[in-house]
């Protein structure tokens, strides 16, 4: 019953569609095939030769901080703001990157599943916060020394172990969950520190990389002599964490995570891998394409009101932990996801009758003064005691915000009720919106961008309208951040 059980878990993802899109699921199923057939022939049939061969000395570089400027430690109110303020022409801004490298041609994030057949295997039960998942058992080996050698023998090994139910029972999990990259990643190494929970830190590891690397990441491996560790490349900046470069592309540096071995002053060494080939696919750290479906723990309800506008929203509190140490990227990257796709549209729903009868103009200033009085201010390092942008359903989680979290969830609603371009607009210790309302004439700050005007708009700057930046920065040649 458990084995029927199971195989009714892998194969959900495609059940669950139905007949209707069954053909389109076999044209996507076979683009995957041909595509991971070109990745078995590009690097991952050869990757134990790889291992084998000879490691070279990279420099660890530290990790980047995204901007060490203090933030005030209270939202600034307005103050003695003449009755009709002139309109000041702002710094032309400078245009953040997107930080997404050119990347190779893609191939499936995860291995497709073969067809269906019954499963006589051992099973594995593991946590994954806080919900309990049930995946193959795979057969663990253990490393004779951290030699290439060594490595490169057990890598072999696992090859010819036939793991493809483990990696499909792995995929499926994943997609059922609606898992992105970065979460699929932190799935297969759960599931090996579960089964490898008394084995030695770099059997962890090693196995992790076989397994995230038949998932189709271009993730690497790497020693330091006394440790293995992992190599992560991604699509967007990840700050403050170590890095090396391998040509031209960040490897974001990752530790056991039982018992990593601390080391002052490190020299590491990773395996090279020709040019020529498919190496696998970047981990994106954008959250697209999915619906995040994993919940454990309970749903909180919060109602945000500024007493004209009101919105209800209930998250769980299982999930919110899921992203409580996510890996730190550009503000930009958190207004682009979509964790929740039914939960943002029905707080767009939930908003748009309100603003029946105004102007572009009016709306604008309601939804800029809702998300000034809706919520009370605090920097994150008061709040969480590190660096912590919101995605847009933790602020329905979260009792404070600070000026990212309010200019991620205003350029939310500006862009998708009014239909306007919005930027992220950064000043030191400090983020904001500017808005482009098209060919309306809307004074106020602002700056021009590819010869259009954008009007400062500042959710943190209690008691502004559009069009008021904070007076420290009128000077400050702003930095703008495109989102959508």
């Amino acid at each position: 019953m458990k084995e029927f059980l199971f195989l009714i878990l892998l194969t959900w993802p495609v059940l669950a569609k139905g007949q209707d899109v069954n053909t389109d699921y076999q044209s996507f199923r076979k683009d995957l095939l041909d595509s991971y057939q070109k990745y078995r022939k590009g690097v991952l049939d050869d990757y134990a030769d790889y291992l084998a061969g000879v490691w070279k000395e990279f420099q660890l570089f530290r990790g980047v901080k995204r901007d060490e400027t203090p933030k005030p430690v209270a939202a600034p109110n307005v103050e003695n703001i003449p009755a009709n303020p002139v309109p000041k022409r702002l710094p032309d801004p400078n245009v953040s990157p997107k930080g997404e490298p050119q990347v190779q041609e893609k191939a499936p994030v995860i291995k497709p599943a073969e067809p269906a057949k019954p499963i006589n295997a051992p099973i594995l039960d593991f946590t994954f916060y806080g919900v309990q998942l049930r995946s193959i058992k795979l057969k663990v080996l253990h490393l004779s020394s951290l030699e290439p050698s060594a490595i490169s023998n057990v890598w072999r090994q696992y090859q010819k172990s036939n793991p493809n139910e483990v990696i499909n029972s792995l995929a499926s999990l994943s997609q059922l969950y609606g898992l992105n990259n970065w979460f699929t990643t932190e799935l297969v190494r759960r599931y090996v520190d579960t089964l490898l929970k008394n084995g030695s830190s770099s059997d962890r590891i090693v196995l992790q990389h076989f397994l995230l690397s038949n998932l189709g990441f271009d993730i690497r491996l790497a020693s330091t002599q006394r440790q293995l560790l992992l190599l992560v490349p991604c699509k967007q900046q990840m700050y403050e964490r170590s890095f090396l470069n391998i040509d031209g592309q960040k490897y974001y540096v990752f530790y056991d995570n039982i018992s990593p071995i601390k080391e002052n002053s490190i020299a590491i060494y990773t395996c090279s891998l020709p040019n020529d080939v498919y190496k696998g696919d970047l981990v994106d750290l954008v959250y697209k394409q999915h619906s995040l479906t994993l919940k454990s723990g309970n749903d909180k309800k919060c109602t945000l009101t500024d007493g004209r506008i009101s919105v209800s929203g209930n998250v769980n509190s299982g999930m919110m932990e899921m992203f409580r140490h996510y890996p730190l990227m550009d503000v930009s990257y958190y207004a682009a996801s979509k964790v929740l796709p039914a939960f943002h549209k029905n707080v767009l729903e939930q908003i748009k009758p309100q603003l029946s009868g105004m102007t572009q103009r009016q709306a604008a200033n309601a939804l800029l003064h809702f998300v000034q009085y809706a919520f009370d201010y605090a920097t994150d390092g008061e709040q969480h005691g590190y660096e912590k942008p919101y995605f847009l359903e933790e602020n329905f989680y979260y009792p404070k915000n600070d000026c990212e979290d309010r200019s991620i969830f205003y350029a939310f609603l500006v862009h998708n009720l009014l239909g306007l371009d919005v930027h992220l607009v950064q000043y030191p210790g400090h983020e904001c919106t500017a808005v482009n309302f098209g060919n309306q004439s809307v004074d106020g700050d602002g700056y021009l961008y590819n010869g259009k005007v954008f009007i400062i708009c500042d959710p943190t700057y209690i008691g502004a309208s559009i069009g008021q930046c904070m007076p420290s920065y009128q000077n400050i040649q702003p930095i703008v951040e495109e989102w959508y």
